[in-house]
Protein backbone atom coordinates (compact mmCIF):
# COMPACT_ATOMS: atom_id res chain seq x y z
CA UNK A 1 0.00 0.00 0.00
CA UNK A 2 1.35 3.34 -1.12
CA UNK A 3 2.08 5.42 1.77
CA UNK A 4 1.24 9.12 2.53
CA UNK A 5 4.25 10.52 2.43
CA UNK A 6 4.60 8.67 -0.81
CA UNK A 7 1.81 10.05 -2.50
CA UNK A 8 2.52 13.43 -1.15
CA UNK A 9 6.22 12.80 -3.66
CA UNK A 10 3.87 11.77 -5.97
CA UNK A 11 2.00 15.06 -6.30
CA UNK A 12 5.37 17.29 -6.06
CA UNK A 13 6.82 14.89 -8.89
CA UNK A 14 3.37 15.14 -10.73
CA UNK A 15 3.12 19.26 -10.49
CA UNK A 16 6.83 19.23 -11.57
CA UNK A 17 5.79 17.53 -14.62
CA UNK A 18 3.28 19.79 -15.87
CA UNK A 19 5.26 23.37 -15.30
CA UNK A 20 8.02 21.61 -17.17
CA UNK A 21 5.98 20.50 -19.67
CA UNK A 22 3.46 23.13 -20.55
CA UNK A 23 3.43 26.07 -17.87
CA UNK A 24 5.38 29.19 -18.17
CA UNK A 25 6.54 31.09 -15.30
CA UNK A 26 7.70 34.55 -14.18
CA UNK A 27 10.40 35.30 -16.72
CA UNK A 28 9.18 32.58 -18.99
CA UNK A 29 8.18 34.20 -22.19
CA UNK A 30 7.62 37.14 -23.41
CA UNK A 31 5.25 39.47 -26.21
CA UNK A 32 6.52 39.37 -30.13
CA UNK A 33 4.70 41.93 -32.34
CA UNK A 34 5.44 40.26 -35.88
CA UNK A 35 3.50 40.37 -39.61
CA UNK A 36 0.93 42.89 -37.84
CA UNK A 37 0.02 39.85 -34.79
CA UNK A 38 0.73 40.14 -31.69
CA UNK A 39 1.74 36.97 -30.03
CA UNK A 40 2.98 35.40 -26.59
CA UNK A 41 6.13 33.24 -27.23
CA UNK A 42 7.25 30.82 -24.94
CA UNK A 43 9.15 27.58 -25.05
CA UNK A 44 7.90 23.88 -23.59
CA UNK A 45 9.43 20.69 -22.94
CA UNK A 46 6.27 18.65 -25.01
CA UNK A 47 5.79 21.61 -28.20
CA UNK A 48 8.79 23.30 -28.16
CA UNK A 49 8.43 26.77 -29.23
CA UNK A 50 4.76 28.64 -28.56
CA UNK A 51 3.47 31.04 -30.13
CA UNK A 52 -0.09 32.67 -28.84
CA UNK A 53 -1.94 34.85 -30.63
CA UNK A 54 -3.53 37.48 -28.48
CA UNK A 55 -7.31 38.05 -28.32
CA UNK A 56 -7.78 40.94 -30.13
CA UNK A 57 -4.82 42.58 -29.73
CA UNK A 58 -3.73 45.88 -31.70
CA UNK A 59 -0.15 45.59 -32.66
CA UNK A 60 -0.18 49.58 -33.50
CA UNK A 61 -0.64 50.25 -30.08
CA UNK A 62 0.57 47.27 -28.27
CA UNK A 63 3.41 47.57 -25.55
CA UNK A 64 4.88 45.07 -23.16
CA UNK A 65 4.90 46.67 -19.76
CA UNK A 66 6.50 43.42 -18.62
CA UNK A 67 7.50 40.05 -19.72
CA UNK A 68 3.81 38.91 -18.40
CA UNK A 69 2.03 41.68 -18.25
CA UNK A 70 1.15 43.86 -21.93
CA UNK A 71 -1.18 46.19 -23.40
CA UNK A 72 -2.75 48.01 -26.31
CA UNK A 73 -5.41 50.94 -26.47
CA UNK A 74 -8.32 48.61 -25.51
CA UNK A 75 -6.75 45.54 -23.51
CA UNK A 76 -4.75 44.22 -20.96
CA UNK A 77 -3.12 40.67 -21.42
CA UNK A 78 -1.48 38.66 -18.84
CA UNK A 79 1.12 35.77 -20.58
CA UNK A 80 -1.25 36.28 -23.45
CA UNK A 81 -4.46 36.06 -21.84
CA UNK A 82 -7.14 38.87 -21.62
CA UNK A 83 -7.38 40.61 -18.03
CA UNK A 84 -11.05 42.11 -18.51
CA UNK A 85 -11.95 45.07 -16.83
CA UNK A 86 -8.39 46.34 -16.69
CA UNK A 87 -7.70 49.59 -17.51
CA UNK A 88 -4.81 50.07 -20.50
CA UNK A 89 -4.51 53.56 -19.26
CA UNK A 90 -3.22 53.20 -16.30
CA UNK A 91 -2.27 49.21 -15.40
CA UNK A 92 0.00 49.18 -13.59
CA UNK A 93 2.68 46.44 -12.56
CA UNK A 94 2.59 45.47 -8.28
CA UNK A 95 4.45 42.10 -8.23
CA UNK A 96 4.18 39.21 -9.86
CA UNK A 97 1.59 38.38 -11.03
CA UNK A 98 -0.04 41.04 -9.50
CA UNK A 99 -1.50 44.34 -11.56
CA UNK A 100 -3.72 46.77 -10.69
CA UNK A 101 -5.15 49.92 -12.51
CA UNK A 102 -7.31 52.34 -11.17
CA UNK A 103 -10.17 51.44 -9.68
CA UNK A 104 -8.83 47.58 -9.13
CA UNK A 105 -6.15 44.79 -8.56
CA UNK A 106 -5.38 41.62 -10.27
CA UNK A 107 -4.45 38.48 -9.86
CA UNK A 108 -2.95 37.16 -13.16
CA UNK A 109 -5.77 37.34 -15.23
CA UNK A 110 -8.47 38.04 -13.13
CA UNK A 111 -10.01 40.98 -11.48
CA UNK A 112 -10.05 40.68 -7.67
CA UNK A 113 -13.11 43.27 -7.01
CA UNK A 114 -10.62 44.88 -4.13
CA UNK A 115 -12.90 46.32 -1.74
CA UNK A 116 -10.72 48.95 -0.51
CA UNK A 117 -7.80 49.93 -2.97
CA UNK A 118 -6.03 51.90 -0.94
CA UNK A 119 -5.10 49.97 2.04
CA UNK A 120 -4.43 46.49 -0.27
CA UNK A 121 -2.21 44.53 1.38
CA UNK A 122 0.26 41.39 -0.29
CA UNK A 123 0.54 38.85 1.86
CA UNK A 124 2.12 36.41 0.00
CA UNK A 125 2.89 35.61 -3.74
CA UNK A 126 5.43 32.94 -3.57
CA UNK A 127 3.08 29.46 -3.89
CA UNK A 128 -0.27 31.58 -3.98
CA UNK A 129 -2.10 34.74 -3.33
CA UNK A 130 -2.74 35.84 0.25
CA UNK A 131 -3.95 39.28 0.87
CA UNK A 132 -6.12 42.21 2.60
CA UNK A 133 -7.65 45.22 3.02
CA UNK A 134 -9.64 46.85 5.62
CA UNK A 135 -12.86 45.14 4.77
CA UNK A 136 -12.74 41.94 3.26
CA UNK A 137 -9.29 39.44 2.68
CA UNK A 138 -8.08 37.54 -0.36
CA UNK A 139 -7.11 33.81 -1.27
CA UNK A 140 -6.27 33.47 -4.91
CA UNK A 141 -9.18 35.49 -6.85
CA UNK A 142 -11.63 34.11 -3.41
CA UNK A 143 -12.99 36.79 -1.46
CA UNK A 144 -13.20 36.41 2.31
CA UNK A 145 -15.32 37.59 4.71
CA UNK A 146 -13.41 37.88 8.24
CA UNK A 147 -14.80 38.15 11.21
CA UNK A 148 -11.36 40.74 12.33
CA UNK A 149 -10.05 41.94 9.50
CA UNK A 150 -7.68 43.43 11.86
CA UNK A 151 -6.30 40.39 12.95
CA UNK A 152 -5.86 38.56 9.69
CA UNK A 153 -2.80 37.24 9.01
CA UNK A 154 -0.77 34.27 7.66
CA UNK A 155 0.55 31.49 9.49
CA UNK A 156 2.03 28.83 6.89
CA UNK A 157 1.61 29.11 3.18
CA UNK A 158 -1.43 27.39 3.84
CA UNK A 159 -3.16 28.50 5.86
CA UNK A 160 -4.29 31.98 8.05
CA UNK A 161 -6.24 33.18 10.75
CA UNK A 162 -8.06 36.16 12.33
CA UNK A 163 -8.02 34.83 15.60
CA UNK A 164 -11.43 33.43 14.97
CA UNK A 165 -11.23 31.56 12.42
CA UNK A 166 -9.06 29.58 9.97
CA UNK A 167 -8.89 29.36 6.60
CA UNK A 168 -6.61 26.92 4.94
CA UNK A 169 -6.19 27.60 1.33
CA UNK A 170 -8.89 30.09 1.27
CA UNK A 171 -11.57 27.57 2.75
CA UNK A 172 -12.78 28.49 6.25
CA UNK A 173 -12.31 25.16 8.31
CA UNK A 174 -15.89 25.67 10.55
CA UNK A 175 -15.36 24.74 14.39
CA UNK A 176 -11.17 24.81 14.47
CA UNK A 177 -9.49 26.25 16.68
CA UNK A 178 -7.35 28.63 16.07
CA UNK A 179 -5.31 28.79 19.41
CA UNK A 180 -4.14 25.30 18.41
CA UNK A 181 -4.56 24.49 15.21
CA UNK A 182 -1.91 22.95 13.27
CA UNK A 183 -1.04 21.95 9.71
CA UNK A 184 0.92 18.10 9.95
CA UNK A 185 0.79 17.91 6.69
CA UNK A 186 0.21 14.98 4.30
CA UNK A 187 -2.86 16.38 3.99
CA UNK A 188 -3.37 16.29 7.93
CA UNK A 189 -4.03 19.43 10.56
CA UNK A 190 -6.25 19.36 13.77
CA UNK A 191 -6.98 21.19 17.15
CA UNK A 192 -6.99 20.38 20.60
CA UNK A 193 -10.66 19.01 19.25
CA UNK A 194 -10.55 17.70 15.72
CA UNK A 195 -8.52 16.44 13.19
CA UNK A 196 -9.18 17.15 9.30
CA UNK A 197 -7.90 15.67 6.12
CA UNK A 198 -7.88 17.67 3.23
CA UNK A 199 -10.52 19.94 4.34
CA UNK A 200 -13.22 16.88 5.20
CA UNK A 201 -13.45 16.56 9.31
CA UNK A 202 -12.42 12.69 10.32
CA UNK A 203 -15.27 12.07 12.69
CA UNK A 204 -13.75 8.94 14.61
CA UNK A 205 -10.28 10.39 15.01
CA UNK A 206 -8.55 11.14 18.53
CA UNK A 207 -7.12 14.47 18.34
CA UNK A 208 -4.77 14.09 21.41
CA UNK A 209 -3.41 10.98 20.45
CA UNK A 210 -3.40 11.81 16.09
CA UNK A 211 0.52 11.93 14.67
CA UNK A 212 1.72 11.89 11.20
CA UNK A 213 4.80 9.86 11.44
CA UNK A 214 8.31 10.21 9.22
CA UNK A 215 6.77 8.23 6.59
CA UNK A 216 3.65 10.27 6.26
CA UNK A 217 1.57 7.39 8.46
CA UNK A 218 -1.35 8.65 10.25
CA UNK A 219 -2.61 7.30 13.48
CA UNK A 220 -4.15 7.49 16.64
CA UNK A 221 -4.81 5.53 19.59
CA UNK A 222 -7.58 3.64 18.17
CA UNK A 223 -5.42 2.29 14.92
CA UNK A 224 -3.98 3.64 11.99
CA UNK A 225 -6.05 6.00 9.43
CA UNK A 226 -4.80 6.24 5.71
CA UNK A 227 -6.31 9.18 3.15
CA UNK A 228 -8.89 10.33 6.12
CA UNK A 229 -10.63 6.77 6.56
CA UNK A 230 -9.95 4.64 9.73
CA UNK A 231 -8.07 1.07 8.48
CA UNK A 232 -7.82 -2.35 10.17
CA UNK A 233 -4.60 -2.57 8.05
CA UNK A 234 -1.30 -1.46 8.68
CA UNK A 235 0.12 0.53 6.35
CA UNK A 236 3.29 -0.03 4.36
Amino acid sequence: MITELAMKRLSVLVALAALLLGATSCGDGKYVVADDVVYFTYWTFSFGQMNDTLPDADPATFKAVKDWLGRDAQHVYFKGRLVHGADPATIKVKKYPISFDNHDYYYEDGALHVADMESFKILETKYNLWAKDNRQAYYDSTRLQVDDINAFHMVSWCYATDNHHIYYFGKRIEGADPATFVDLECGYYKDKNHVWYVGDIIEDADASSFKVDKDGNASDKLGPIYRGKRTTDSIQ
